[in-house]
């Protein structure tokens, strides 16, 4: 078997730990017990992971794996479900609250998620397109049919106000008809930059061209339709034969046209003197020198060039590359100088690699580091495709004149997973020299660096006017640097220098209701200063409970108790005066020891505890044990937080612990009566990198102040959505336990999923949600919305003001201009930002069988960011996904 490229897509590095998780309902012992890790073995045969060099020295690219071109724009048809036993054919309810589960588990053995054409792949949050052909056929998921009547996708209640989008116009562009042509080089060349000097070679014969490094496109078909090319590459004066072959005709209106638009403005980024790292360009000649953090900050931009409801746009955003002046291997030798003192360095070294992204010094490609080969280093050899073998020293200096200096280091793994994604095979390994690999990038302790966040944040965190100025001056460099318009010139494509002018709604804020009052958060969405003397909406009872805190500390904690307890009376949530229990110190092995005499002598129904840092091992050694073990509500609590003793944080404090009693502080109302609404979301585990969590939490009331959640563990390469549909089966038994009724309603908010993952998604989980609910309403089906819910946008938004551009206030909508005319989609800006600019969150109904008017749609999204009790205010998404989102992430600690 041949090796296989490495990938060129870029991963996220690893989660911080929060000091403070919410409560969620039904979380208490559905955390799942660590196994071992999984470590990577040396491979040995053709069937193992291939060892290969970072470029792929001599390496053959497998045949291209694309899928037929549909002759007409509908959806393929699926398989047909496996056989569903005990599938009711009327509309009886089923008595047993499990029976449903028992049966959607059995049925999803046979459920298989694969269909003619398509390698269907599984999902979660984090997963990372690779480099995309220009001709793969572009599948869409199709719009909702409720959005297509009269009433469409579009609102009309709320404010009407004036907004400008971070988006600027194509003012003008040719309906042109282009050629496109695979390329391919003997021998065998990754370099993109050197590819592109050896088709210019060419540039007499070949004309106007664009090419990408395996795509060229050309507005004359050459004849013959495959041809070859003979070049010379520098310095090595090696003879190169480049084989061109015509493989399709782009036409107006094929969404590969926009991804030639997109070629073409990556070639004038690059004539802006730019770099590509990733996906983005940066500008390392106003690079920011943070010298007393030994760290630079690269600014650039995302940009992308799309089709929307009226207009081709490019969307242009600011970005920043935090670029850490250390190589891994000066991390190594940090690690290497405490050996005498740590026995367990190597051990430090890892953990502080291992799930971290790197980016190579000598092609600026960005790496995810999965495990660390200590029996290798850059003196091993490895055997090329030709049956030659080489050491990677020379390798590295025979292809990228570069020289290792140091030969006793151990290569660095990274997963290549484009070939699993791409081509359906195993995963390669990339092998990685240390000494070449900048880290990138923060770390968990330089998130709790207070002075440098806050030193970041200056160039980091930008307000609308600065946004906007910067984002003007990228247009006009773009439109007056010579070679960028003499580029756009050629190919007669315009670009406006003005910000897209848009009109959106602004919602009235949203009534909040106590127990004896209803108030709102008025235009900051924010409503801390009315909980201290308003009763909460419920409030839990509770008759024992502990706070564990070193000894040192005790008095310190007996005046934060008073005030806790004052401050949760002036809620009206009467909390007794807590058992203090004294520690010997604040360790972790302490901690768990006195957890245990404690449950076992007092059995109380809350334990505080007192931690002295924000250290993560301790946060989740104590939430791990509570939540697994021995199932007690918890609250974790920061020593510099009580030794404050702020009303402020007091008030914060006893909310929580009242809600993971099953107390609720405020309500919002919600007038459709019998919905479930359920929030998705998926994260990585910390330690094994091949372990995702799948967090699942519905409403289980028609307040929607109380909740059922599991979470379930997937691994690398099983398929998500077995997982999503037992869980709804779960959640639709509890309901019917808990009401002795079915919904009559239900919404999914799904996080966590990529741009190109939507149709994966419509294609199994909603057919699966399908499934569930079958195996509980019978043949009368439940009318349901299945909502994508996307963080990491781009769009941003700006309110003139006489002050100046400014954030639009929470309940802002966006559902024209901007948004896709092929998608049920809208905008909506919740929160409220006192610094930098806000982001909105982007929504897109893919399935819509309840028919909810746009209006109500996007009027029950934004009271749903009202509801996530851990904080007085609105958030980015609604409150299931928010839990959801925090469930699957502490157990992935």
């Amino acid at each position: 078997m041949d090796p296989i490229r490495p990938s060129r897509g870029k991963a996220r590095g690893r989660p911080q730990v929060p000091a403070n998780q919410p409560g969620v309902s039904g979380l208490t012992g559905l955390l799942p017990p660590r196994g071992p890790r999984p470590t990577t073995s040396q491979p040995t045969h053709s069937s193992q992971p291939l060892q290969i060099p970072a470029t792929g020295v001599g390496m053959q690219r497998p045949p291209r794996l694309m899928p037929p071109r549909p002759a007409a724009p509908q959806q393929r048809a699926p398989r047909p479900l496996g056989p569903r036993p005990g599938v009711a054919t009327d509309n009886t309810v089923k008595k047993d609250p499990m029976e449903g589960v028992q049966q959607i588990t059995e049925g999803l053995k046979t459920f298989s998620t694969a269909s003619t054409g398509d390698t269907l792949l599984p999902l979660g949050r984090g997963a990372v397109r690779g480099r995309r052909q220009i001709d793969l056929e572009h599948f869409r998921t199709p719009r909702p049919q409720s959005s297509l009547g009269d009433i469409g996708k579009q609102g009309t209640t709320g404010q009407p106000v004036k907004l400008l989008a971070n988006y600027f116009p194509i003012t003008s562009y040719t309906n042109w008809c282009l050629y496109q042509y695979r390329v391919d080089f003997s021998p065998e060349e990754d370099r993109i930059g050197t590819k592109r000097g050896l088709v210019a070679q060419h540039r007499e014969r070949l004309g106007g061209y664009l090419f990408d490094g395996t795509m060229l496109f050309s507005g004359k078909r050459f004849d013959p339709p495959t041809f070859e090319l003979t070049s010379t590459r520098r310095p090595d004066d090696q003879i190169v034969i480049i084989t061109v072959k015509f493989t399709n005709v782009i036409e107006t209106g094929d969404y590969a046209n926009i991804q030639v638009f997109n070629l073409l403005l990556r070639n004038c980024l690059r004539h802006l003197k730019l770099t590509m790292i990733g996906r983005n360009f940066y500008d390392p000649d106003a690079k920011i020198d943070m010298v007393q953090h030994k760290l630079q900050l690269w600014p650039g931009y995302e940009t992308t060039i799309g089709r929307y409801e009226d207009d081709i746009l490019l969307c242009a955003e600011i970005s920043t590359k935090v670029m850490r002046q250390e190589t891994v291997l000066d991390f190594l030798n940090q690690c290497a100088a405490d050996r005498n003192r740590n026995k367990d360095w190597m051990i430090n070294f890892k953990s502080g690699v291992v799930g971290t992204t790197v980016m190579t010094k000598y092609n600026n490609e960005t790496y995810r580091i999965d495990d660390i080969d200590e029996s290798c280093d850059p003196n091993s050899e490895f055997t090329k495709k030709d049956g030659t073998k080489m050491t990677y020293m020379q390798y590295y200096k025979e292809k990228w004149n570069m020289t290792i200096r140091g030969g006793r280091q151990p290569m660095l793994i990274s997963k290549n997973k484009k070939s699993i994604r791409k081509f359906g095979i195993e995963d390669t390994l990339v092998y990685l020299v240390p000494e070449l690999c900048v880290m990138t990038g923060i770390t968990d302790a330089m998130r709790n660096n207070f002075t440098l966040m806050k030193d970041m944040a200056i160039h980091t965190r930008v307000n609308p006017k600065e946004r906007m100025e910067r984002l003007t001056n990228f247009a006009n460099r773009l439109l007056s640097t010579p070679e960028s318009v003499t580029e756009l010139k050629r190919w007669n494509l315009t670009l406006s220098n003005k910000l897209v002018e848009l009109t959106g709604r602004t919602l009235q804020p949203e009534p909040i209701q106590s127990r004896t009052k209803g108030y709102n958060g008025g235009e900051e969405a924010d409503w801390t200063k009315h909980l201290r003397s308003l009763p909460m909406f419920t409030s839990a009872s509770i008759k024992n409970w502990v706070i564990l805190v070193p000894k040192e500390n005790c008095r310190e904690v007996e005046a934060f108790s008073q005030s806790l307890l004052k401050a949760a009376q002036g809620m009206t949530f009467i909390l007794p005066k807590p058992a203090i229990f004294p520690m010997v110190d604040g360790r972790s092995n302490t901690f768990l020891s006195d957890l245990e005499k404690v449950i076992n002598e007092s059995n109380p129904a809350m334990i505080l505890c007192v931690i002295p840092s924000t250290r993560g091992d301790i946060y989740s050694m104590i939430k791990r044990k509570l939540c697994i073990d021995r199932a007690v509500p918890s609250q974790v609590v920061l020593l510099k937080n009580v030794q404050k003793n702020n009303m402020s944080v007091c008030t914060k404090i006893a909310i929580q612990i009242n809600c993971k009693l099953g107390g609720a502080p405020w309500l919002v109302t919600i007038p459709k009566k019998g919905m479930m609404i359920v929030g998705f979301d998926v994260c990585h585990d910390s330690q094994r990198k091949n372990i995702s969590f799948g967090a699942l939490v519905s409403t289980m009331n028609d307040a929607h102040t109380s909740y059922f959640s599991c979470v379930e563990a997937h691994e690398s390469g099983e398929e998500l959505s077995v997982h999503f549909a037992t869980g709804i089966s779960k959640a639709l038994a509890k309901y019917r336990s808990k009401n002795n009724a079915l919904p009559t309603s239900i919404i999914v908010y799904r996080d966590g999923v990529g741009e190109g993952q939507i149709s994966h998604v419509h294609k199994t989980e909603v057919r699966l949600l399908k499934t569930a609910c079958e195996q509980f309403y019978g043949a009368s089906s439940v009318p349901f919305a299945f909502v994508i819910v996307t963080k990491r946008i781009s769009a941003r938004f700006f309110a003139p003001s006489s002050r100046g551009p400014e954030n639009p206030r929470p309940g802002t909508i966006i559902d024209s201009v901007v948004t896709d005319p092929t998608k049920y989609d809208f905008f909506l800006v919740s929160q409220h930002v006192r610094q930098g600019t806000v982001t909105p969150t982007h929504y897109q109904v893919i399935e819509d069988t309840l028919k909810l008017p746009p209006d109500i749609m996007q009027r029950l999204t934004f009271k749903l960011t009202h509801m996530y009790y851990n904080w007085s205010g609105t958030v980015r998404v609604p409150a299931p996904c928010q839990l959801a989102h925090k469930l699957a992430f502490l157990t992935g600690q």
